[in-house]
């Protein structure tokens, strides 16, 4: 089973998602349990990488433009696009810990989503589900191919895991999976998913708006 060429692409993904199911029950800790789930993310992603296809953006400054339009898009649009039933679970760092271990725990927080999760999350949705739908052999399938139903799919799979944001997340699915078909690289979607990430827990900091780095999963009570 380990030798499948499925696992490497969706393995980091199930951990993740494995581990964002429990968060809820500690919504006070999502910081620090945050750091520990990216370690363990990065180190299964770390131990498959000789067998990942090469992850080297071809074209890093047009990927960095387009995660910068995937930001502006993301929260330009927030208002318009999702009603929220209710407030969504913003976790300020700095209402939580004293001054010098929120900035640390944040700076790790913005490590994980910025590098961590736009490589698993790529993996698995355009590196393995977009071809897999495609054809089972996925690995056949070259990255980037264009096939209406893997596209859609793949993209409304992507924002289904964003919550009450899914029409944001469409948007912005749409924009790397098309970045993806015409570059034929994930490294270039990769930068781009983390560009945006990036530029989101910057924006959350800046204008005191956590909502964006809300915990998705639901909060148990």
């Amino acid at each position: 089973m380990l030798k499948s060429p499925v696992v490497p692409f969706v393995a980091p993904f199930l951990l993740y998602m494995l581990i964002l199911s429990g968060e809820g029950w500690f919504p006070d800790q999502h910081y620090l349990i945050y750091p520990i789930k990216s370690l363990l993310v990065g180190a299964v992603i770390v131990g498959f990488w000789r067998v990942l296809p090469s992850l080297k953006p071809s074209a890093p400054v047009l990927s960095v433009l387009v995660g910068i339009v995937g930001v502006v898009l993301w929260v330009g649009l927030d208002p318009w696009l999702v009603k929220y039933e209710q407030p969504l679970v913003g976790r300020n760092p700095f209402l939580l810990y004293p001054a010098g271990e929120a900035w640390v725990l944040f700076g790790l927080r913005v490590l994980g989503i910025s590098i961590v999760v736009p490589i698993m999350e790529e993996l698995f949705w355009r590196g393995f589900l977009m071809r897999w739908l495609i054809k089972e052999d996925f690995t056949t399938v070259p990255l980037g191919t264009y096939q209406h139903l893997s596209f859609w799919v793949t993209t409304a799979c992507f924002a289904s895991v964003h919550g009450e944001e899914w029409a944001l997340a469409v948007i912005v699915g749409v924009l790397y999976g098309a970045w993806f078909v015409r570059t034929k690289s994930l490294g270039n979607i990769m930068v781009a998913h983390g560009v945006t990430n990036l530029l989101l827990a910057f924006y959350c900091l800046i204008k005191n708006d956590w909502h964006f780095l809300s915990i998705i999963a639901p909060v148990h009570r």
